[in-house]
């Protein structure tokens, strides 16, 4: 597994976080339309680069008076999601940082690094429902989140794919906790 450890800047951060509960600012994204045969508590949306079509599709919990990723210890994976763990799949090569993640389908999961460090790992092993998970050693990307805390409550896991000046970034928000990371078509 490669690890990778690049951040962007700050500015970045702030706009993309501030947008995510809004949705202000999202790429060209498609959620589900709620009609016959979706599931209320999954989310899918799909972003077109360059090297093809990046889709994402994940269990969408609620908070409940929870705050769970605050209840995360250090070291701890998170499915990401609800039920069966997010997919993650890209039609065309991505690039995070200087790390190459190849064209395919990934669970996606989040780690808690240790106090305010989160990261994003990518799995080969798809459609793994509930613990313990995915097995650690097929993990093929492990890329860090840009992480903050914000006044805005959202109270399902939300997922966004947003853009700014040309850079492309998988936000996260659910609670108050903001989770970002950018990625472009290699």
């Amino acid at each position: 597994m490669l690890r990778i450890t690049r951040m962007i800047g700050g500015l970045a951060l702030a706009m993309a976080l501030t947008s995510l509960g809004s949705g202000i600012a999202d790429a060209q994204t498609t959620m589900p339309s709620g009609g016959e045969g979706s599931d209320p508590g999954r989310g899918m949306l799909e972003v077109a680069l360059s090297g093809g079509k990046v889709s994402i599709d994940y269990g969408r919990p609620e908070m409940k008076g929870r705050d769970m990723l605050a209840m995360a210890p250090a070291g701890f994976v998170w499915r990401f999601g609800s039920n069966k763990s997010t997919t993650f799949t890209t039609e065309g090569d991505l690039m995070f940082g200087d790390a190459t993640l190849a064209a395919g389908s990934y669970s996606a999961w989040i780690k808690h690094v240790d106090g305010d460090s989160w990261s994003l790992i990518f799995n080969s092993e798809v459609g793994i429902w509930g613990a313990p998970g995915a097995s650690r050693e097929n993990d093929v990307l492990e890329v860090p989140f840009m992480y903050s805390v914000e006044n805005e409550m959202i109270e399902r896991l939300t997922v966004r794919f947003l853009e700014n000046e040309g850079q492309h970034y998988l936000a996260v928000g659910w609670g108050t906790h903001r989770l970002l990371v950018g990625f472009s078509a290699k």
